[in-house]
């Protein structure tokens, strides 16, 4: 079943698309645990709805809770999301009258890059439908969930999941890359218990074309990592 609410994010600012076959409270309720994941990330962004309850009362209500996390209400972003696909209509068009579809048609977006100006700490936890910039750390007991790469400036020791929806060419990179749990696709690959040292230099992990995952060092020669056609 997808989401009560979806938020994509886009050149102009985010997308926030509201299922309003949904009872209300669930809708409310949805919107509340998204900005709570992702809290004080979203701070300063810029959004519209798209879908969004025609009574106003609804309305309000949904703008609040943005509002509380910081967002900035702009609604001429739908407007402008509009004029684009109009311009070059694509699946993306498609995907946003289709809450269900937008996470899966996100990752493909190249603007739909969700850039962390943080570290994330125990307990904090970030799931987006498309690719993750994280400029600090990812600190043990936190996560990072992406439908498409997870680019870490900082050390990576949480658990990390990019290509969540199935893509098998989606790639982690870190500047110390050493997480408790690694996630490319379906595949899974944890740091064993006695690991004691890190790599002193950026690595990158990526699947295999039999779908084991392997982290190499990082090389700007071949940026996708060795094995890619």
């Amino acid at each position: 079943m997808s989401d009560a609410v979806s938020i994509k994010g886009t050149r102009h600012g985010l997308l926030i698309l509201v299922d309003q076959e949904r009872d209300f409270e669930e809708i409310k309720q949805n919107l509340y645990k998204k900005m709570e994941a992702a809290r004080g990330f979203f701070k300063g962004a810029k959004f519209a709805f798209y879908q969004e309850p025609v009574e106003n009362e609804k309305r309000r209500v949904l703008e609040e809770i943005c509002l509380q996390y910081g967002l900035i209400h702009q609604p001429e972003i739908k407007a402008k999301v509009d004029s684009t696909t109009a311009a070059s209509p694509t699946a993306e068009k498609q995907a946003a009258n289709q809450p269900e579809q937008v996470q899966r048609t996100a990752a493909t977006t190249k603007s739909d890059t969700l850039l962390v100006k943080r570290s994330l700490r125990s307990g904090q936890q970030i799931n987006y439908p498309g690719h993750v910039v994280v400029l600090g750390d990812i600190h043990a007991g936190a996560e990072v969930v992406a439908y498409g790469n997870v680019l870490v400036m900082g050390c990576c020791r949480g658990v990390v999941h990019a290509g969540a929806n199935g893509d098998r060419n989606a790639r982690v990179v870190a500047h110390r890359l050493s997480p408790a749990q690694l996630r490319i696709g379906t595949s899974i690959a944890c740091a064993p218990p006695d690991a004691q040292t890190q790599a002193n230099y950026p690595e990158i992990a990526y699947l295999s074309d039999d779908g084991q995952i392997i982290v190499e060092s990082y090389n700007s020669s071949r940026p996708a990592g060795r094995h890619t056609t």
